[in-house]
């Protein structure tokens, strides 16, 4: 359309308008003047074609005769009008008809103007890369005139398309200088797969593939997945490519496993189907904790920049959710407090020095005086950023002897808050007279060593894991590494933890996250390594090029993954400001508004002094507590297949599943153990096969 073309072809198709009046106009006077003008104009053009004809090839010939062919027309038609006897009917109507020839051979003969790029991508046409594909092209000397279509990728995150060459109407394609179609993509000469003839075309439309990314000569990345990552022992198995999506800066591909069957995640092994190095952290991969899967990869890493944390951020809804980071595409990661079904929710954080699980400790803290509940946090060494939050949660210490205090009188609560539960009828909810107590235990794996202290800190742990939630208290463990089966925890207690928040920031060298968590991470799934530094190091080609200057890399401190009852996200905790240097933090931002301090029901405090558990826990070790501790430290008769069946059996399960659950105890025993429990009363057997707790 006319509104569509460049300034200079508008300008033409008025010149025509004009030109094609005075052709119906001029002629009539017979002035020798506009005659000899008119004749040198023609001359002159008929001389440039001849020229032009004898010193090009012939394709070059050809656009010169249909540049030249308004100008020739032109005089032909003044030359009939004037040497014509009189004023005849053809001699208006002519001039006419060229006019409105000419502003239609226009888009065809492009004399004296060039289509712009735009013009090359329709309005409604190709967006993203395949516009910065045509437009490259429509702007390089090595197009020759000629334009891209059909453009289609061949991989979501490299140059790689194959596109349709369509030369001018009439014309073949020419022939194409590669090196310099090479130089318009930036690609090695090599990639570039010629010029295809297409099944039922012409010569003027020819098929051109650019691959850099793949070498196969124009696999196309369904391929590519097939080959190096869907195959039986690729990074996602078994899966198949189901829909790719372009963002700025990043693409995203969905893919999924047949149903019936969980999508497992190798990352080592897909980056490497991707050609990028694993340590970048530009591709992120996860899964729904089922059949599909979601690959992302970013031109950059996007998680090397912080965001501050708020008091706003860190405070629970109704639900107990509260902002822990943010993920990699950008979005909340949350955190849980608890459940209004379960109650309160255990957690664990694992990393090395630097990881950031200090800051992730403090967050959580923030999250429970902000939700009006009460910390107690016990830690093996004593620390200085952790002590500074200490200011702000009811108990805060360091050392065995008052972890294994802490625990104590953890469990003791427990019976306390059961009789308050007893009078008004129900579990631990946001309707409970008490508060939430979450209790922090980090370098969880240290406390608990050989001596009295230790075994009864992982004793008690073990009572509050497994009890806990419905008395409105969770445990929270962290260390560098975590193996809850190593301090006597069950099964039971590794599905009560992880049922709640996990997070796991950067793991000790060598050691991967499901190795960091031993027991804790849901079947099938894999974290990505977190390295020390993004971007930092050398590679292999930088020391074989003799570079030795070791580039300093962004910090990865508080990236991690965070797992909520599910599926892991990665993500970059929130910043919180905790110097090592002596300068101030930023605490009182993020703690409720006052400084106010929560702690227990004067009830509960009571009750706890009454059995003397609620005095200096930081005071010297008494004979009784010697004596207490030695006492919970000795190791207890191994339950028996009945208890524990009562103990795994919170819903109702199939006698299989029963099994599965007890793997170490004898299909034989676990029948009969089953028989036993329901004719004692200790379980309930509402239909054959399936069982029941009693309440």
């Amino acid at each position: 359309m006319m509104s569509r073309l460049p300034l200079q072809a508008k300008i033409e198709r008025t010149a025509y308008g004009v030109g094609a009046a005075c052709l119906a106009a001029l002629p009539q006077l017979d002035d020798g003047g506009v005659n000899a003008s008119v004749a040198v104009l023609g001359g002159g053009c008929a001389w440039w074609l001849y020229r032009r004809a004898t010193r090009s090839d012939f394709r070059t010939a050809l656009v010169a005769a249909q540049r030249g062919l308004p100008v020739l027309t032109g005089a032909a038609a003044y030359a009939a009008a004037v040497t014509a006897d009189g004023a005849r009917w053809w001699e208006y109507a002519a001039p006419v008809a060229w006019g409105a020839l000419m502003a239609a051979w226009l888009p065809v003969t492009r004399a004296s103007w060039t289509p712009s790029s735009a013009e090359l991508v329709p309005a409604a046409g190709p967006s993203g890369f395949e516009a910065e594909v045509a437009a490259r092209w429509a702007a390089s000397q090595a197009s020759q005139q000629t334009r891209l279509t059909d453009i289609e990728r061949l991989h979501p995150t490299g140059k790689d398309f194959t596109a349709v060459i369509v030369a001018p109407a009439g014309l073949p394609v020419p022939r194409l200088d590669l090196d310099a179609v090479a130089a318009v993509y930036d690609v090695p000469a090599g990639t570039i797969h010629g010029l295809e003839d297409i099944p039922g075309s012409g010569p003027g439309r020819k098929r051109l593939t650019i691959t850099p990314s793949d070498h196969s000569g124009g696999q196309t990345f369904e391929d590519h997945w097939a080959e190096r990552v869907g195959g039986h022992d690729g990074a996602i198995p078994r899966s198949r490519v189901t829909k790719i999506v372009e963002h700025p800066g990043r693409v995203m591909i969905l893919a999924e496993v047949p149903s019936g069957q969980v999508a497992t995640i190798n990352h080592a092994q897909l980056c490497s189907a991707f050609g990028v190095q694993a340590a970048e952290l530009r591709l992120i991969a996860e899964t729904d904790g089922g059949s599909k899967a979601l690959v992302t990869l970013y031109e950059t890493s996007p998680l090397t920049s912080t965001r501050a944390a708020t008091r706003e951020l860190l405070t629970p809804d109704a639900d107990g959710y509260w902002v822990i980071g943010t993920a990699h595409d950008g979005t909340d990661v949350y955190a849980r407090l608890w459940d209004p079904k379960l109650g309160a929710l255990h957690g664990y954080i694992v990393g090395v020095t630097g990881s950031g699980k200090t800051v992730a400790f403090v967050l959580g803290l923030a999250a429970v005086a902000n939700a009006g509940g009460v910390s107690w946090l016990a830690s093996l060494d004593p620390d200085a950023q952790l002590a500074a939050a200490g200011e702000y949660i009811d108990r805060q210490g360091s050392g065995r002897l008052y972890a294994a205090r802490a625990t104590r009188a953890a469990v003791a609560l427990m019976t306390i808050r059961g009789e308050i539960n007893a009078e008004v009828g129900h579990d631990f909810s946001a309707a409970s007279p008490y508060p939430l107590l979450a209790l922090d235990l980090d370098e969880f794996n240290g406390l608990c060593d050989d001596s009295d202290e230790g075994q009864e800190i992982a004793a008690n742990a073990v009572a509050i894991g497994e009890r806990g939630r419905k008395y409105g208290m969770a445990v929270t463990f962290g260390g560098q590494t975590l193996d809850l089966a190593r301090i006597g925890g069950d099964r039971s207690l590794r599905e009560q933890t992880r049922s709640g928040t996990g997070v796991v920031l950067r793991t000790v060298s060598g050691i991967s996250g499901r190795q960091a968590t031993e027991g804790m991470l849901p079947e099938g799934v894999e974290l990505a390594d977190i390295p020390i530094a993004i971007g930092g190091g050398l590679t292999i080609e930088d020391r074989m090029d003799g570079i030795t200057a070791v580039p300093h890399g962004a910090s990865t401190a508080g990236m991690g993954h965070v797992l909520t009852g599910g599926a892991p996200r990665m993500m970059r905790i929130l910043y919180a400001h905790l110097p090592k240097d002596g300068t101030a933090h930023n605490l009182d931002d993020l703690f409720p508004e006052g400084g106010g301090v929560f702690t227990l029901t004067a009830r509960e405090i009571e009750a706890l002094d009454a059995l003397d558990l609620y005095g200096d826990w930081t005071a010297p070790l008494t004979e009784a507590e010697t004596a207490a501790a030695q006492a919970a430290a000795k190791p207890k008769k191994k339950p028996t297949a009945k208890e524990q069946i009562v103990a795994v059996l919170t819903c109702e399960m199939t006698a299989k599943e029963i099994r599965e659950a007890l793997p170490d105890i004898a299909a034989g025993t676990v029948r009969n153990a089953l028989s036993a429990a329901v004719e004692e009363g200790l379980i309930s057997n509402p239909e054959h096969g399936v069982y029941a707790p009693l309440n």
